[in-house]
């Protein structure tokens, strides 16, 4: 329920109006200021009333920003001066899951310490609530998402010629689309698409997910298309042809671009699992690679410290710390447009980035702790340089794999990647052995 920077469950069960009302009253504690903003759907309006009626009641001051995508709440905690934020907003998957992402004073997603105290209070019995005569004020901004739009394409330059489709999904998230459309693209939004399966993870290259947008693409004359997920701070790339740009392949290219905008000499943060391709790519463009766990966003939170000028993660997160303290997808898609438009098509710059041979898959466990020290002591016994920071990492000269438990469901999540296929299915085999010993399966 509790993960890095967001409190996330099942509707109804595990996620509830009284859980999001003891979110608020910790948040509003010491009457801070909190910026608050929901997605579309119902259920995530009810809990964003809940959550307000917590920061008035424990004094605080909350600014009701109404239906935004997440991006914008990080974007009105530092235009406000807020103490912090919080956007409630639905999960890709499961599609019951909704949660409360919740960010710092900066904008950033919440600090461990703060993060620490918010889950001793939420899971705590009482509260400490203000008195009559003190009781917290609400105030309403009815154009913050206008705002925030306003604000991300200040000083951008406009497009021309450049055609787009954006899947907005069936809730109509449209601030991708409208971001876009402030630049003068000529933009298609597809909104038949609930059917669609959204990565939960990793981007495969061609993968199955987004079949409605590729099919509208192809059959256009667009020269990308981009879906989000429901709080539009990951995307996924379709070229020109309809074809789904792997997560690997995009990382490696908008993190080529940042290091050549940076005079060839820039830092790139991804996680263990990104491929090692990215790494040679940012490589040859004078760059270096910073390899951060996976606690948060790379390049902000615990490795805001890292002075990168782009970090990313195969999943289609993607963030610019110069330009925000957190990961949006329609800055994103501006990104991914401008790469379009300086250089050949979509198609062809994926093309030039060679794939290794990738291999991931979960794997559900009863108990993921005690799973992880019987892998890791298996992995020991047949593996040299068994590395445990960050989940479980072995690497030698032809391939590499990573096992980690997941932080929101009950599963080990694997990924092995070779320099060849025979070398990269070979390790996935055994390691997926070594996972797959007791009462684990594979997760669909």
């Amino acid at each position: 329920m509790f993960a890095p920077s967001r409190i996330r469950g099942p509707y109804g069960t595990h996620m509830t109006a009284e859980v999001a009302l003891k979110a608020g009253r910790t948040l509003g504690d010491r009457h801070e200021a909190v910026a608050l903003g929901h997605d579309p759907r119902e259920n995530a309006r009810l809990l964003a009333d809940a959550v307000a009626t917590g920061i008035r009641e424990a004094g605080g001051t909350v600014y009701r920003l109404g239906t935004v995508a997440s991006p914008a709440v990080s974007t009105a905690v530092r235009q406000l001066d807020a103490d912090s934020g919080i956007a409630v907003t639905a999960a890709p998957d499961p599609s019951e899951d909704v949660g409360l992402k919740l960010f710092d004073s900066d904008g950033s997603r919440l600090s461990w310490e703060r993060q620490r105290h918010l889950v001793r209070r939420v899971n705590g019995t009482t509260a400490d609530l203000a008195s009559w005569d003190s009781i917290g004020t609400e105030q309403w901004l009815e154009d913050a998402a206008k705002d925030y739009i306003e604000r991300l394409c200040d000083g951008q330059s406009s497009f021309d010629e450049m055609h787009v489709v954006v899947d907005v999904g069936e809730h109509r998230v449209g601030n991708v689309a409208e971001t876009l459309e402030r630049l003068e693209c000529t933009v298609d939004r597809v909104t038949e698409s609930s059917s669609d399966a959204f990565p939960r993870r990793r981007v495969a290259q061609n993968d199955s997910v987004c079949s409605t947008l590729c099919n509208a693409v192809a059959t256009s004359a667009a020269d990308f298309g981009v879906a989000h997920d429901p709080d539009a701070d990951r995307i996924v790339a379709i070229d020109e042809r309809g074809h789904v740009v792997g997560g690997d392949t995009l990382l490696a290219l908008l993190a080529k671009r940042a290091v050549e905008q940076s005079d060839g000499s820039g830092r790139v943060a991804v996680p263990l699992e990104a491929s090692r391709r990215i790494e040679e790519v940012v490589d040859d463009a004078g760059g270096e690679i910073v390899r951060t766990q996976m606690d948060g966003i790379p390049g902000s939170g615990p490795a805001s410290t890292t002075e990168v000028v782009f970090g990313g993660e195969p999943s289609g997160v993607h963030h610019w710390p110069d330009e925000s303290p957190c990961p949006d997808a329609a800055l994103s898609a501006i990104r991914l447009a401008r790469l379009v438009d300086d250089g050949p098509s979509l198609s062809r710059q994926v093309q030039r980035i060679d794939d290794y041979s990738l291999y991931f898959e979960s794997f559900s466990v009863d108990k993921s702790t005690r799973a992880m020290s019987r892998i890791t002591d298996a992995a020991r016994n047949q593996f040299e340089d068994v590395q445990t920071d960050d989940g479980l990492f072995v690497e030698d000269d032809e391939a590499w794999f990573v096992v980690r438990p997941s932080r929101t469901a009950g599963e080990l999540r694997v990924t092995v990647e070779g320099t060849s296929d025979r070398h990269a299915k070979r390790l996935f085999e055994r390691v997926a052995g070594l996972v797959c010993t007791g009462k684990s399966t594979a997760v669909v």
